[in-house]
């Protein structure tokens, strides 16, 4: 017997506010609502741990890790209710962490996931850049289906 297609009830959107934020979430809302699934839409701040012990003098590194976490937060709200329909079904969530596509990967497996979609970034004039490296290594690595969306 012939196992049916894998239902999609949870599509991972992560973000990064960029201009091709606006057109990746419409895509996956478009897609949400032809499935009936829910949008787990993210954005990671890369934790700024890696340089404490570095002397940077004048810049507090632990509380410039708490504002980039509160903008952050204000920026998904502020996103969210500008590019997000009412009756598309979501949960944001700002995570941190080292490596932005581990994050994505982890987020993805943790909260059983059944699809991300995730924008590219181009190609740039040479292969490595055909799509962005943190798209490439959610590609390749992820547990489940990847969609990618190339920017306009």
């Amino acid at each position: 017997m012939v196992n049916p297609e894998p239902e999609i009830k949870k599509i991972l959107v992560p973000l990064d506010f960029s201009g091709n934020s606006i057109m990746l979430i419409k895509k996956a809302s478009k897609v949400a609502k032809e499935l009936g699934a829910e949008l787990e839409i993210v954005h990671v701040v890369e934790s700024l741990a890696p340089y404490m012990g570095f002397a940077v003098p004048h810049i507090p590194l632990d509380s410039m890790g708490k504002d980039l976490y509160g903008y952050a937060e204000k920026k998904m709200e502020s996103f969210l209710a500008e590019n997000l329909s009412d009756d598309i079904p979501h949960q944001a969530k700002i995570i941190t962490g080292n490596d932005a596509a581990a994050e994505i990967i982890r987020h993805a497996e943790e909260n059983n996931c059944d699809l991300i979609i995730i924008a590219t970034q181009g190609f740039k004039g040479l292969p490595k850049f055909l799509f962005g490296s943190v798209a490439e290594r959610v590609l390749k690595q992820a547990h489940c289906p990847v969609m990618t969306v190339k920017p306009r």
